[in-house]
């Protein structure tokens, strides 16, 4: 788990490489230490969600009145989304992280820890997307041609905003996760800190802190943020239209 002082640098490299004539004032390798170390870590077996949770399964938990709406109805190109049929299989954003963590919890379920989510994106050859090392823009739905972030315009998705879930199947990590990398990024389970040196056994994160961790990167970032290593820090208050959420479970035998 995390990033070796090599991967560190090689962020940095891809970070300028976005950010032609101001990569010097953005691009630091600071701005990545919070991946470093690379650690071991042994997990215990797990679930997680094949696909991030969709407006329509959060549709109906709000129906019956355990889950609160999202914030804004809305997206970032879109008036009407959340409550909009045709929007259904898409991803539901605009919620914090204590709505993320309530639906999970009624699905008897629960938000992935950030080393279960980072091992189903790596697996254990490590990688550093989850279909490899390279990045490919073709796997996934990120900021391109037709975003108005932090583009690159040499490829075009064919989405400005989140695509529905699934759509790039060929994106898929080793044990089939869909959209780890790019359409919205994802709340985890643990309060944000920096990584310990030493080998950790299930680790949950602290026991208090003042943000909490995400992870995947979103349809807005460029490609230097879609790695699974990259790290976001939030309030338990913030929601955003590139933010969603899955959910996990442990493995019940």
């Amino acid at each position: 788990m995390g990033s070796s002082k090599q991967m560190v640098f090689s962020a940095k490299e891809l970070c300028k490489s976005s950010f032609e004539g101001i990569s010097a004032a953005i691009c630091k390798v600071t701005s990545f230490m919070d991946e470093y170390p690379d650690h071991p870590v042994e997990l215990s077996a797990y679930w997680l969600d094949q696909t991030e949770v969709t407006n329509r399964q959060y549709q109906l938990c709000v129906e019956i009145g355990v889950c609160d709406p999202p914030k804004e109805f809305g997206s970032f190109t879109r008036e009407v989304y959340f409550n909009d049929p045709r929007f259904d299989n898409y991803p539901v954003v605009q919620v914090t992280w204590p709505m993320a963590a309530n639906y999970c919890n009624w699905v008897g379920a629960r938000l992935p820890t950030e080393a279960e989510w980072e091992y189903a994106s790596r697996g254990p050859d490590g990688y550093l997307f989850p279909w490899g090392n390279e990045f490919d823009p073709s796997k996934l739905n990120y900021c391109d041609a037709s975003c108005k972030g932090i583009s690159d315009p040499s490829y075009d998705d064919g989405y400005p905003d989140t695509a529905p879930v699934g759509s790039f199947p060929e994106g898929a990590s080793w044990v089939g996760s869909l959209d780890l990398s790019g359409n919205v990024r994802e709340w985890v389970a643990d309060w944000y800190a920096y990584f310990p040196n030493e080998r950790v056994s299930n680790p949950q994160g602290p026991l208090e802190g003042d943000s909490w961790a995400s992870k995947g990167g979103s349809w807005y970032d460029a490609p230097f943020n879609l790695r699974s290593t990259n790290r976001g820090a939030n309030d338990m208050d913030y929601w955003r239209h590139k933010l969603g959420f899955r959910c996990a479970m442990d493995d019940i035998k």
